[in-house]
This record gives C-alpha cells, sequence and structure tokens, in this order.
C-alpha cells in the first residue's frame, strides 16, 4: 500500500480516462504501451450511468459524439465487473498499479469488490459528500484533485479528512479545462498547498504538454504527477487535447528518474579529484621546447610552450626552468624532462 506521507521517488500517473471506448481488447493494448513507459500508476475511470448521470446531462462544447447524451456516452464505455477484474490483473501482470476513479458510491462498491485499495477523487467528485464520506471510511489512501476548488473549499476538505482520521492523502494541483493553458496550470499553488497544509501535495496536469510536469518533478515538493495519455486524433476522446503521447510520457519517466540520481547523489569535490588525477594528467598541459633546441641552448620564454599531457614538468616550475641550458639536442614533438636540461646549483 502506497503511504503518501513516505514517498522517496516521485510517483507518475497516467491517466487513459475512457480512450479505451469500452474495448477490452484497445484497454490491453494501451496497458502494454504504458508498461514501457516507466509509469508506476494507470488510471481508468469507473462510470456507471445508472448511478451517475441523466438524459439532462450535456457534453461539453466543442464535442463531436455519437452518443445523444453523456448518459449514453457513459453507458457505452461501462466494464462489469468481472471486465474490471481482467483489467486489473493485466496491470499487476504488466508491473502498474491499478486504480480507476469512482464517480458514485455503486463504482466505489464495485472497485472494492475487486480489490482495489486506494482512491482517486476526481475534481468534480471533490463536492460530492456522500461519495467522499463512503470512501473516508475504508481508511485507504487517497489522492485527491482540486481542479475547481477555491482555497476556501479546500480548507473545508482537509477539516473534513482529518475529522474522518484520515492521514493518508495526497492533494493535487489541478486546473479543470481541457487543455488548460499554461499560463492557468498553477506550478506556484503547489508549494502554497504544501506549507498550507503540510501534507503531500502534487499536481494533475491537462495541458496536453509536458512542460509544467517537467518542471514539477524538478521541485522536491511535487510527490506525485498526473497526466492525461492519448494518441488519438479523432473527437471520440474529449480530453485529446489535453493529453500527452505514450512517446513524451516516456520522456517524462525517464526525466524523473534522471532527477532522482542527480538530486540523490551529492559530490565531494576533493574526492572527485583525486579520483580523476590519471584523467587530469591526459587533459592537462607540460613544459616543452617550442622549437627543436640544440645542446647548451638557454631555456626562456621564447622558446617554450606548454603542451599536452601534463605528466611532464609542471607549468608551475617554469621558473626552475628558465635560465637554465639544455644538456642534449632536443625535440619539439617531446616534452621537456629534468634529465634534458642542466642540474640546478
Amino acid at each position: 500500500m502506497i503511504n503518501f506521507n513516505k514517498i522517496k521517488k516521485k510517483l507518475i500517473c497516467a491517466e487513459i480516462g475512457l480512450s479505451h471506448h469500452g474495448s477490452i481488447k484497445k484497454t490491453k493494448k494501451i496497458i502494454d504501451k504504458l508498461s514501457l513507459t516507466g509509469a508506476d500508476i494507470v488510471k481508468f475511470q469507473t462510470h456507471i450511468a445508472e448511478h451517475e448521470s441523466t438524459y439532462n446531462e450535456k457534453f461539453r462544447k466543442g464535442f463531436n459524439f455519437k452518443s445523444k447524451t453523456r448518459y449514453d456516452y457513459w453507458k457505452k464505455s461501462e466494464f462489469t465487473k468481472s471486465q474490471w477484474l481482467q483489467i486489473k490483473k493485466y496491470c499487476t501482470k504488466k508491473n502498474l498499479i491499478f486504480l480507476s476513479s469512482p464517480f458514485s458510491v455503486e463504482a466505489v462498491k464495485l472497485l472494492s469488490s475487486i480489490g482495489q485499495k486506494m482512491w482517486k477523487i476526481g475534481s468534480g467528485e471533490f463536492f460530492s459528500n456522500d461519495l467522499n464520506n463512503y470512501i473516508y471510511k475504508k481508511k485507504n489512501p487517497i489522492i485527491i484533485s482540486t481542479g475547481m476548488s477555491s482555497i476556501s473549499e479546500i480548507n473545508l476538505k482537509i477539516k473534513e479528512l482529518k475529522k474522518n482520521n484520515v492521514k493518508n492523502f495526497i492533494i493535487l494541483q489541478c486546473t479543470s479545462k481541457y487543455p488548460v493553458p499554461l499560463e492557468e496550470v498553477g506550478i506556484n499553488v503547489i508549494k502554497e498547498l504544501s506549507k498550507k497544509y503540510n501534507c503531500p501535495v502534487g499536481l494533475s496536469d491537462h495541458s496536453g504538454t509536458i512542460y509544467p510536469s517537467l518542471l514539477a518533478i524538478s521541485d522536491d515538493t511535487t510527490k506525485l504527477i498526473e497526466v492525461h495519455i492519448s494518441e488519438e486524433t479523432n473527437l471520440r476522446n474529449p480530453d485529446r487535447k489535453a493529453s500527452i503521447n505514450f512517446e513524451d510520457l516516456k520522456l517524462l519517466c525517464t526525466y524523473r528518474d534522471k532527477v532522482e540520481i542527480l538530486k540523490k547523489n551529492k559530490v565531494n569535490k576533493n574526492k572527485i579529484a583525486k579520483d580523476l588525477l590519471n584523467i587530469r594528467q591526459l587533459f592537462t598541459k607540460s613544459i616543452a621546447p617550442k622549437y627543436n633546441l640544440k645542446k647548451g641552448t638557454l631555456l626562456t620564454k621564447n622558446n617554450l610552450t606548454f603542451k599536452k599531457p601534463g605528466n611532464g614538468i609542471q607549468i608551475h616550475k617554469l621558473k626552475k626552468v628558465l635560465g637554465k641550458k639544455t644538456r642534449k639536442n632536443i625535440s619539439k614533438h617531446f616534452l621537456l624532462k629534468w634529465s634534458d636540461i642542466e642540474k640546478q646549483n
């Protein structure tokens, strides 16, 4: 079970929403692709039209669906209990954590019956007291999006969580626009929420780009990043413009992993310098003749230069060389050696 209060490595959650269109075959193909990206969690949505929607529910503007109402849309994309169990097992097989957001108490019951023990309360369900209270009683980890909430409403939610003795939760900064302009993503809110509530925080992004997530990953405050995933280009997926593709998700996960390495490993400059002595000799320079020099030539700044490697007479010893004479003919193609010059008095 995930404890959001003890997260060390940032979690990346891939939200596929309803891009499966009710198809188990398509769902498995999506899971297969996600398993190659490095994401930790794959998140679905569990809609049960009969318990969630009415014929009055309209589509968001700008989308073209074959379904006459959102009720019909939810109905066509529903999975049965056995299908959800099949999906959950397939996620486990592919080393992905299965998670589905419920949109009714009945959806919570369904997901509980297949063994889901973590919950995502979406931005719209933030205000569904019946659903929230039912989830609180389970004492499981909870992810809460704040895409439509004001600070005063978040204040009340935090008090509500404390009242119900919910300790394992994370609050996600979110702006419920699809897509959300970069100017309204609100990365600053992540730190503000963390400071104000002293709890784990993260980002749920709908920008359709990787930039907000990259910035969030670079900030130690962020513990979880959720992004929508889709490769569809038609209007059947209402979240397509708010989603990134699988290649971008893989880049995001790789970036997360590399940032973890960079932040966890502190460097001792003295130790590194000692370890690099051999490289240092290869890259640095020593004293060398600028020209071919005959025996007895007086060494001056005019007939000496500095060339690689650095395993000859060091540059800082130039004063000890100047004014001395050569003991033999010296080639310009080799470094100067102490044996090439007369000894000091």
